[in-house]
């Protein structure tokens, strides 16, 4: 059995950007990746503005005492026609053009204003609270780098620089089965021998929570050849998989073999807990994601592996793909000495200390109830044992951005 953590780098590496681009409008265009560097067509700021509401002087010395107001220029007025001379201020506003003549802005918090005429209150400094031209960006440099995910502050950025259209990574096209002849819709009678599947309603529920295209593939049944057919049949339509049940070695368990007929099997079996019986493998340039059927590990392995490829496939870099953690303090004791690298399921919260997590009680794998306390998972190396005020990795559940 593989580690989790040489599992993770293998995977990663196996995985590639897709290079095809399309375009946005820059009002839809968050969550999206970028899909090329950006650059500013325009000095930023264009021209010399005001960095506050205040006066613009067209003089500045210690032993001045008036200036005299002779203009007001807002945000978007054009000011080219005014020229100060020494002893002359214009009342201006934050943003506005500074007009020919200024050496500095004084805010209008030190200003004294009697008719016409000007005084401070405190003194100034030459040159201040103006905002230069190209300050931030000269015309040509980089603005936004590809392969970043579109935030809403990136995209005012990108707007900012007169982009209405911007260029992203066409999204994925994902299918997502459940598999087993034991399922049952939420709509239908339970009856002995069946179970619910909530491991689909899951699974498509986190990941339309994305830009991707999201396909409902339903149940396949426990039969090699009709799992064989849908497997080749959905690797011909999209660019992604995601199974769960199947993969372990029951005789009803027909993902991997109907897999290693029509593609390959890259690995099979983590050392982790829950999700030992993890796959992953390709049908041609399709990836194709094998869960575990408990609903904890089918959990377990998409947050912690599923996800962090389908973010390098979706064109993010590795180092922004990996699972993010977190530290807390363990408010329990775990002296059992695992063997696998365990994913506990606790409830972290803050305190004045920082971050705590609690254990929650019912880990097995099969025991979903306890996704609906618990807010993250509590990464414990194999071989490791916990005392109280140990500082863990969590990993918050992320209904993430995929």
């Amino acid at each position: 059995m593989m580690d989790y953590r040489q599992a993770l780098t293998e995977l990663l590496s196996a995985m590639t950007a897709r290079q095809d681009c399309i375009q946005v409008s820059a009002l839809d265009a968050v969550n999206y990746i970028l899909a090329k560097n950006l650059y500013a067509q325009y000095d930023s700021p264009f021209f010399d503005n005001s960095a506050m509401d205040g006066y613009a002087l067209g003089s500045y010395s210690k032993s001045e005492t008036k200036w005299e107001i002779i203009d007001r220029v807002t945000a978007g007025d054009d000011a080219h026609h005014i020229k100060l001379k020494s002893g002359q201020a214009v009342r201006i506003f934050t943003g506005a053009l500074i007009p020919k003549g200024t050496v500095t802005v004084v805010q209008q918090e030190i200003c004294h204003i009697e008719a016409k005429f000007l005084s401070l209150t405190h003194s100034t400094n030459l040159a201040q609270n103006i905002r230069k031209r190209g300050e931030e960006f000269k015309k040509g440099s980089l603005l936004v780098a590809k392969g970043q995910r579109l935030t809403p502050g990136i995209i005012s950025v990108i707007t900012s620089q007169g982009y209405q259209e911007i260029p992203i990574i066409k999204p994925l096209s994902i299918i997502v089965f459940s598999t087993g002849n034991e399922l049952i819709q939420p709509n239908e009678p339970l009856t002995a021998g069946k179970i619910y599947d909530a491991n689909r309603y899951m699974l498509l529920n986190w990941l339309k929570q994305s830009r991707h295209t999201i396909i409902d593939g339903g149940v396949l049944s426990d039969n090699f050849d009709k799992t064989r057919e849908a497997l080749l049949k959905a690797s011909q339509q999209a660019d992604v998989v995601v199974t769960s049940g199947g993969v372990s070695v029951g005789e009803e368990d027909h993902v991997l073999t109907s897999l290693k007929s029509v593609g390959e099997l890259r690995f099979w079996k983590l050392a982790i807990k829950p999700g030992k019986p993890f796959a992953w493998g390709e049908i041609g340039p399709c990836k194709v994601f094998m869960l575990p059927g408990n609903p904890v590990s089918s959990l377990v392995t998409f947050q912690q592996l599923v996800i962090p490829a389908l973010k390098v496939m979706g064109g993010e870099p590795v180092e922004k793909s990996l699972p993010q953690f977190y530290l807390a303090k363990a408010n329990f004791v775990l002296v059992k000495d695992n063997s696998r690298r365990e994913f506990l399921r606790v409830n972290v919260y803050y305190d004045t200390d920082g971050l705590r997590a609690d254990k929650l009680l019912h880990q097995g794998s099969a025991m979903l109830g306890v996704l609906a306390q618990a807010n993250a998972l509590a990464e414990i190396p194999p071989h490791t044992l916990i005392n109280k005020e140990d500082l863990i990795k969590i990993y918050f559940f992320s209904s993430a951005i995929i």
